[in-house]
C-alpha cells in the first residue's frame, strides 16, 4: 500500500512537495473510502486536479521515474539512456540533483525508500528505513549510502557484498538482484514492479496487457462482466491468431519488413482482438454475435478495454493502479463507477488504490470523495508546481456541506487556469 510520495527539483516541482494517501481524521465517508492496517489508516482512493501544464501529470510521472530508476538501475542501457528533469526555470536548480522518496506498506511494515540522483545519473544518497507498525515502534535504519560509503543498521543482513558499489547503481536494486539472500531487498523490488502506471492509454502496452488476460479464463469473466457493465454494447470479446499467410493476403507488402521480423511472424503469426456485438432481425428478435474489428470500436470503447486488466487485476490483488487522465474518452458516469469500484468495502475486499488525474469537476462532491483524496496543482508565476489537498485549504475551515464543483469553477480552491485571450471579429 501507497503512504507517502516526495520529490523535489523534478520539472516542474522545484521545492520539496508531498503527496499523501494518508486519510486523516475526518469522519465524511470513513468507512468506504477508507481502510486500517493496524495503526494506521489510508485512502482507498485520490484525485488530482489542476489546469493544464500546472503539474498534474508530472506527478505521476514522478512516481513513473522513480519506478523506473529503480527497477533498471542495474542495467548500462538505461543509464547511457538516463535524461535528468531537473526544473529549468532556475538557475540554481538547472543542474541540481533530483529528490525522490516514497513509503509503503508491506507485511505490516512501513518502508521509507529514497534517493537523490544527479543530471550525469550518479546516486549521491540512498536510505532505506522500516517501521513495524505497533503503536509507539520506532523507525530503524537498515542501509544509509552517501555516494559509495554504505552504512548498514543490524536488522539488514544483506547486500555485504556490494559495499564497493558503481556510482550510478543503486544499492537495492543490486542486492535484490544478485545477492541470494537479499530478502527485503527483493521484497521492495517486487513492490515497485507491481506499481501499475498508465499514463498513456493509447499505448499498445496496456491494450496488449489487457488482451494478454483474455487468455486467463477466470480473468476474461471478470473482463466481460467489466465490459458488459459499461454499457457500451459489447457482448463478449476474443482475442484471435493470425497467421503469416492471412496476413500476406490482406498486407502485399510486408514481404519488405527486415527478414528477422518476418521470419518471428512465420514462427509465431500475430493476434488480434475481436469484439462481439448482437445482431438482431427485422422484427428486434435476435439473430446472431456480429463478429467486429478493434478498429471498429470508439477511443473510448478502445480506452476501456486497455483499463479494464489492470483494474480488475488491481482490484483482485490489492494492488496501486495510478492513471493519468482516466476521464479522457470516458463518459462522466463510468469515470465515477470506476472510482467506485475501489471506494467500496464488497468490489475492493483486498484495499487496492487508485490514483488518477482529471478535469472532471462532476466528481468534486463530498459525497463521493472525502477532502483529503482530493489534491490540486497551482503553478506560480516563476513555473514552479504547488501541491496541496483539500483538506489543507483554509486550515480546516471548509465543510462538509460545502459545493465543490461549484467554489473550484469560481477559483476558490485555486489551481485552475487564469485566461486572457483576447481576438476581434471582424
Amino acid at each position: 500500500m501507497l503512504v507517502n510520495f516526495r520529490v523535489e527539483n523534478f520539472k516542474s516541482y522545484k521545492d520539496f512537495k508531498e503527496f499523501s494517501m494518508e486519510a486523516t481524521k475526518l469522519k465524511n465517508l470513513k468507512e468506504s473510502n477508507t481502510f486500517d492496517i493496524n495503526n494506521i489508516s489510508l485512502l482507498k482512493s485520490a484525485v488530482v486536479y489542476g489546469a493544464n501544464a500546472s503539474g498534474k501529470s508530472s506527478l505521476l510521472e514522478a512516481i513513473k521515474e522513480m519506478k523506473s530508476i529503480v527497477k533498471n538501475s542495474i542495467f548500462h542501457e538505461r543509464i547511457k539512456q538516463y535524461k535528468a528533469k531537473s526544473f529549468l526555470f532556475n538557475f540554481e536548480t538547472e543542474d541540481k540533483e533530483t529528490f525522490f522518496e516514497i513509503e509503503f506498506i508491506i507485511d505490516e511494515i512501513i518502508y521509507r525508500y529514497g534517493f537523490t540522483i544527479a543530471i550525469d545519473a550518479t546516486i549521491l544518497k540512498e536510505w532505506l528505513y522500516q517501521k513495524k507498525l505497533q503503536p509507539k515502534a520506532r523507525e530503524s535504519r537498515l542501509f544509509e549510502r552517501i555516494e559509495q560509503n554504505i552504512i548498514f543498521g543490524t536488522l539488514f543482513k544483506e547486500g555485504k557484498a556490494f559495499t564497493n558499489i558503481e556510482r550510478r547503481f543503486l544499492f537495492l536494486s543490486m542486492v535484490a538482484n544478485f545477492d541470494k539472500n537479499g530478502l527485503i531487498s527483493k521484497k521492495i523490488l517486487d513492490w515497485f514492479v507491481k506499481l501499475n502506471i498508465i499514463s498513456n492509454i493509447k499505448s499498445n502496452e496496456f491494450l496488449n496487457y489487457s488482451f494478454e488476460k483474455l487468455e486467463d479464463i477466470k480473468l476474461k469473466e471478470r473482463i466481460i462482466s467489466f465490459i458488459q457493465g459499461a454499457d457500451i454494447g459489447i457482448h463478449d470479446i476474443s482475442k484471435k491468431q493470425i497467421s503469416f499467410d492471412e496476413l500476406k493476403k490482406d498486407n502485399p507488402n510486408i514481404e519488405s519488413l527486415p527478414p528477422f521480423i518476418i521470419e518471428d511472424m512465420k514462427k509465431k503469426g500475430l493476434s488480434t482482438i475481436e469484439t462481439k456485438h448482437i445482431q438482431y432481425k427485422k422484427d428486434n428478435s435476435f439473430n446472431q454475435l456480429k463478429v467486429l474489428g478493434l478498429g471498429f470500436e470508439s477511443d473510448g470503447t478502445q480506452k476501456l478495454l486497455a483499463l479494464s486488466a489492470p483494474i480488475i487485476d488491481t482490484l483482485i490483488n490489492g494492488k496501486i493502479l495510478i492513471i493519468d487522465e482516466l476521464d479522457s474518452s470516458l463518459h462522466t458516469e463510468l469515470v465515477k463507477s470506476i472510482v467506485m469500484l475501489f471506494n467500496s468495502k464488497e468490489t475492493n475486499p483486498n484495499n487496492a488504490q487508485l490514483i488518477f488525474t482529471t478535469h472532471d469537476t462532476n466528481l468534486l462532491n463530498q459525497k463521493f470523495f472525502r477532502r483529503d483524496q482530493i489534491w490540486f496543482t497551482e503553478k506560480d508565476i516563476y513555473g514552479a508546481t504547488d501541491l496541496y489537498s483539500l483538506v489543507e485549504y483554509g486550515k480546516g475551515k471548509t465543510r462538509d456541506d460545502l459545493e465543490l464543483a461549484k467554489n473550484y469553477r469560481k477559483g476558490k480552491f485555486g489551481a485552475i487556469p487564469h485566461i486572457a485571450l483576447d481576438y476581434e471579429v471582424d
